[in-house]
């Protein structure tokens, strides 16, 4: 569900103070007319710049209080292992201890993705021959594509081999059993802690001009998937999160071909992206949507049932104002209804996300357009200025100038085409959104200069 929101992994502290250092001595005479760039490292600079230290640190010293502690174990351990484990079924249930889980896995994200990112994609592109610029955007890119190429995969496993394999309606047949197979829970939460993940990685890196988009979205997403696992409704959570991740593997892997420089290949992957965007998140989806509002009143009767048997206890599933929404969040063991409200709540969520891809599927539909009525929607400018733009970039010092205040979107020079200024502190002004050549840049493959 992420739409391009992890951004590149930013220049370290020191090449952020490479305009001050002589070793560098062509960039000095650049900033005559800016204020003196002595300033001191910020706190999210440094998080950026320490992300893996900082995070293996922290999980290190967990394991190791964990190892060394046994007494301690029963504290640690959730953050380490699945907790709830159900021995009679072999299975597990949901709990408090299972926000412990989320965090360390999304410590662990951060970790993992640094590493992969800056150790072994960024390399890897650069002696493929691709510009530091460029390498750091294949590096994303990359990482995002391992990542959904994993958890896409996980996830039409885990649904193509349960019971509700393309029938909507079966989707709801257990509820309220709280149970959850060891593989599922393990992947809803190590889902929802990359989200939580993607967050803190917005926040501390350089910001994009759709930060406010992504951030809203990734909270959206946050809330609607913890609020579903508590509830117990982890199937659809695994339907919807499989409908979604499948175009969030092929616009990665359609960028990667782009950086590459594979024309065809490219384009051909856009396509697909394209036609698979339309089938699962405007056709199946609005289908889940529509079992929702249709197959849930009949197959959950409405009223409250017990935590631990399951068993409905009341017909009146409006217990108490709307204190019964929470009683799920507060105890395991006390009821659960279900009723008209908690569907609707749910429901619109989905239709809220249903709302932001049909934005930005338009977005994408006009790209293409643009590229089939002018065969070329590129900017003579756009993608030879990202190779100008190198040099102009390492005078610059490679986070924006100091005069440019920090956290401004690094793509605010290539988005200069498009009218984006910076402005006032690290905020960047949305231009005009539909402008094709601007979104290209985000989405399309470009020709071959």
């Amino acid at each position: 569900m992420a739409r391009d929101a992890s951004s590149p992994a930013s220049p370290s502290v020191a090449e952020l103070n490479a305009c001050v250092s002589t070793a560098t001595g062509h960039h000095h005479h650049h900033h005559h007319h800016h204020r003196p760039s002595t300033k001191e490292t910020t706190f999210q600079e440094w998080m950026l710049a320490n992300q893996i230290g900082i995070s293996l640190t922290i999980l290190s010293m967990l394991l190791a209080v964990h190892h060394l502690y046994p007494s301690l174990n029963p504290y640690t351990a959730p953050f380490f292992q699945l907790s709830y484990y159900q021995p009679a079924t072999g299975d597990y249930v949901q709990g408090w201890d299972d926000i412990y889980f989320v965090v360390s896995s999304a410590i662990a994200f951060m970790a993992i993705r640094a590493i992969v990112m800056e150790w072994i994609l960024q390399p890897a592109a650069q002696r493929y021959g691709l510009k530091r610029k460029a390498s750091v955007r294949l590096a994303e890119q990359g990482w995002l594509t391992l990542y959904y190429g994993f958890f896409c995969s996980l996830g039409l496993y885990l649904w193509s081999n349960s019971y509700y394999w393309r029938e909507f309606s079966a989707i709801w047949d257990q509820w309220p059993a709280r149970n959850v197979s060891g593989l599922l829970k393990w992947y809803l939460l190590v889902q929802l802690a990359f989200w939580v993940q993607q967050v803190l990685v917005i926040n501390i890196e350089e910001r994009r001009k759709d930060h406010y988009q992504m951030l809203t979205h990734h909270i959206i997403t946050i809330a609607l998937f913890g609020s579903a696992y508590v509830y117990g409704f982890y199937n659809v959570s695994n339907v919807v999160l499989a409908l979604m991740d499948v175009v969030d593997l092929l616009l990665p892997t359609a960028k990667i071909l782009k950086y590459l420089k594979f024309e065809t290949s490219c384009n051909i992957a856009f396509v697909v992206f394209m036609v698979a965007w339309l089938v699962t998140r405007h056709i199946y989806y609005p289908q889940l949507c529509w079992s929702i509002y249709k197959d849930v009143p009949a197959k959950m009767a409405y009223g409250c049932y017990s935590g631990t048997t399951a068993e409905m206890t009341s017909t009146n599933g409006y217990p108490d104002s709307w204190r019964y929404l929470l009683s799920p969040f507060k105890n395991i063991e006390g009821p659960i209804c279900m009723n008209r409200t908690v569907k609707w709540i749910f429901l619109s969520s989905l239709l809220a996300l249903q709302l932001l891809s049909l934005i930005w599927f338009t977005m994408v539909i006009r790209v293409a357009v643009g590229v089939i009525r002018t065969g070329n929607a590129e900017e003579p400018r756009s993608d030879d200025e990202d190779e100008a733009e190198e040099d102009s970039a390492e005078k610059d010092g490679p986070n924006g100038t100091p005069g440019v205040p920090d956290g401004t979107s690094a793509e605010w020079r290539r988005a200069n085409a498009s009218n984006v200024r910076p402005r006032g502190r690290g905020r960047v002004r949305l231009g005009d959104q539909s402008d094709h050549k601007a979104l290209l840049g985000r989405i399309g493959c470009d020709k071959p200069s």
